[in-house]
């Protein structure tokens, strides 16, 4: 099996987390305009692990379809605090815009997400150092969800909390800022504010699918559309799994 490739694009000052209602409003756009399947999506939770290391089993409890369309009710569920709405796409033949600014030649499926999350997540790769996590009052407010315990929304991410138990300060990703490199040519960006934590992100995940190439980035019509959308400044991750 190759490498996996997946590309964030988060707002900048990191703690923008839209109401229900705006990300239902969103999906709609994205749908109108060509960048989303207009069926066929899922949403995918975290939830207690009652099947040990059955993956197949994990992946089917966790996984269920949109309502069609989405809710107010559905998205604010105490259930859904951790939440990826998926849509599976590049199937041949398929209309649905490109998302990024290279298309791989023959075989192109990936999938487009949203991730949406109480607290924050925290892609871990090679290539993305980690943001400081230390609160004023020492407390380190990362952590990892243990899969023994649970089946996590979000793979190959740490959390950390919005909130600080110990001292009840609000925790600022942007306060900190971490080196990012790109996944292909390793080169270094500055320290970016913030590294990449996000409550909110839009995702490409590609698979074994995607160009390898330094420049690859999201489409600039998409990441218009977004930062119009919301009225936010947005920027890139790219990583490889």
């Amino acid at each position: 099996m190759g490498a996996h490739y997946a590309r964030w694009l988060i707002a900048r000052g990191n703690s923008f987390a839209p109401a229900a209602v705006s990300v239902i409003k969103f999906v709609d756009k994205l749908k109108k305009e060509g960048w989303l399947p207009e069926t066929g999506g899922l949403a995918v939770t975290t939830i207690e692990n009652t099947f040990g290391t059955d993956l197949a089993a994990k992946r089917a409890a966790s996984t269920e379809k949109q309502p069609d369309p989405l809710t107010k009710d559905f998205l604010d569920d105490e259930d859904r605090e951790e939440l990826r709405l998926v849509w599976p796409a590049g199937e041949p033949g398929s209309s649905v815009r490109y998302p990024l600014s290279q298309r791989p030649e023959g075989k192109a499926t990936y999938t487009i997400e949203l991730h949406r999350s109480a607290e924050y997540v925290y892609p871990t790769a090679r290539t993305i150092a980690m943001v400081p996590t230390l609160c004023n009052c020492k407390e380190d407010l990362s952590f990892e969800w243990d899969e023994e315990e649970l089946v996590p929304a979000f793979a190959n991410a740490t959390g950390i909390f919005a909130e600080c138990e110990e001292c009840s300060r609000t925790f600022e990703p942007s306060k900190g800022s971490a080196v990012i490199a790109n996944p292909f040519d390793r080169t270094p960006t500055d320290e970016v504010r913030g590294g990449a934590a996000y409550r909110f992100a839009l995702v490409v995940n590609c698979g074994e699918c995607f160009v390898e190439d330094a420049k690859l980035a999201f489409a600039p019509d998409l990441v218009k559309l977004v930062s119009t959308e919301f009225g936010r400044e947005l920027y890139e991750v790219g990583a490889l799994f």
